[in-house]
């Protein structure tokens, strides 16, 4: 009872920091790592695959263990007529013998085996549902950044159009600005304003997201995210040299590598205990035997005879499924290649649109709209040229947002092909897209 009492407690000792996050709510201000952490402890898809584990443990025991010996009773000679009568301590003949299979050409060893390799795909399926949560979670935490980012934006700019409100109230009072301009400024407020709403509305939507792909039951949307570090945007790489080594690391690390890999192994083992099962066993017996007030012992051995059954049908199933696994596993292997390639086109693709964009784009929107302002200001200018130059700044600062959402997700991709977290390429590091969101209009 003792050494029960202290393998629970050290048990629970283990189990306490899972059990900790478990029980921890989401916090105000939430961390990607964090969130990424919370996903990892509490997702019920994880529970699952690790029971699966656990299964295959102990299949893996059951393996292991030799055949039971057998107790056989027997009796003969009853009969119910004739003379003299019948007396069971005089007339029946009694046996009792005790026999054991012995398993030829390994067989033991071929089951477990054949269990270790379960237990290995069990362990690389957990992997890969563990990998899948954890991009999941990064992409669903890129996703609400990128509402939350919206959100600012809309802000900003709805702050602007009151500005242009509050100065066209004043110069309609004063008589100096026809009141019809002062309902087109109105007008632009209120788009504004049902614009903010809908991007509200999508954060939260986002947020319940994040903590679906977290596995967390509650829905309080009432956290904030944190900015994470970001990737460089001035890349200073060779695409074919990047794409080279990305593909031999996601031909090394990626999950369904691994599972593709333990599963062709797992169907080589399946060939040999195949093999090992066309050799027949042998149960020898011994036992003893009364006949006649007599005392006897006997023995013997049972072979079965394989002139029919030779499980070759089992065999030839068996290396069929090798020769399908191994299939599976080139074809998986080419198309990560080819996800791999598409991935780092894709990040320097959106790299150079997004460099492109910030070093001219923006800031001549941001100056068209000054000039504008200024020049109605002055009378230069009509006050739709105003609303229009103030309304390409805000498309433009919209998609440049949208675009650095994209970036991001690249290399979310990006790093999902290779199935190595935190992938980084070479880069000279002077520029990134930390600062990115929400600086449109400050």
């Amino acid at each position: 009872m003792n050494v029960k009492i202290l393998v629970a407690g050290a048990l629970l000792v283990s189990a306490g920091p899972a059990l900790g996050l478990r029980a921890q709510p989401v916090p105000r201000i939430l961390e990607l790592d964090h969130a990424i952490e919370l996903a990892l402890s509490r997702h019920a898809d994880l529970d699952a695959a690790r029971a699966a584990i656990e299964a295959r443990a102990g299949a893996t025991r059951q393996a292991g263990l030799s055949p039971n010996p057998v107790l056989s009773l027997q009796t003969e000679n009853w009969r119910f007529y004739g003379n003299p009568g019948f007396s069971a301590a005089r007339d029946l003949d009694l046996f009792a013998w005790v026999s054991l299979d012995v398993e030829t050409a390994g067989k033991r060893t071929r089951r477990v085996e054949l269990a270790e390799a379960d237990e290995r795909t069990a362990e690389h399926e957990r992997q890969l549902a563990a990998w899948g949560i954890r991009q999941s979670v990064k992409k669903a935490y890129w996703e609400t950044l990128a509402t939350v980012s919206e959100v600012k934006m809309l802000q900003r700019i709805r702050e602007t159009l009151e500005r242009l409100e509050d100065y066209h109230e004043v110069r309609v009072r004063l008589g100096a600005t026809a009141e019809v301009d002062l309902i087109k400024v109105r007008v632009e407020v209120g788009r504004a304003a049902l614009a903010l709403s809908g991007a509200e509305m999508e954060v939260s939507r986002a947020k319940i997201a994040l903590l679906e792909a977290m596995g967390v039951p509650e829905l309080s949307t009432g956290f904030d995210l944190a900015q994470p570090d970001e990737w460089p945007v001035d890349l200073s790489w060779d695409p074919v040299e990047a794409t080279r080594q990305t593909v031999e690391k996601a031909l090394a690390h990626r999950s369904e590598i691994l599972l593709g890999q333990a599963r062709v192994e797992r169907a080589r083992a399946a060939v040999e205990l195949q093999r090992s099962l066309a050799r027949p066993d042998v149960r020898p017996y011994v036992g003893y035997k009364r006949s006649n007030e007599f005392h006897t012992l006997i023995g013997g051995i049972s072979i079965p005879l394989p002139v029919r059954d030779n499980n070759a049908g089992r065999i030839g199933e068996a290396l069929a499924e090798v020769r399908r696994r191994e299939a599976v596993l080139r074809a998986t292997e080419a198309r990560i290649s080819a996800e791999v390639a598409a991935a780092v086109e894709t990040v320097r693709r959106r790299s150079e649109m997004l460099r492109s964009m910030e070093t001219g784009v923006l800031e001549r929107a941001r100056e068209t709209s000054r000039i504008a302002l200024a020049a109605y200001q002055e009378g230069g200018v009509e006050l739709l040229d105003v609303l229009d130059a103030q309304r390409a700044q805000n498309e433009l600062g919209l998609f440049h947002s949208q675009l650095v959402f994209d970036y991001q997700m690249s290399w979310v991709d990006l790093e999902t092909a290779s199935g190595t977290p935190n992938l980084s390429l070479s880069s000279d590091g002077t520029h990134t897209a930390a600062a990115h969101f929400g600086k449109m209009f400050e």
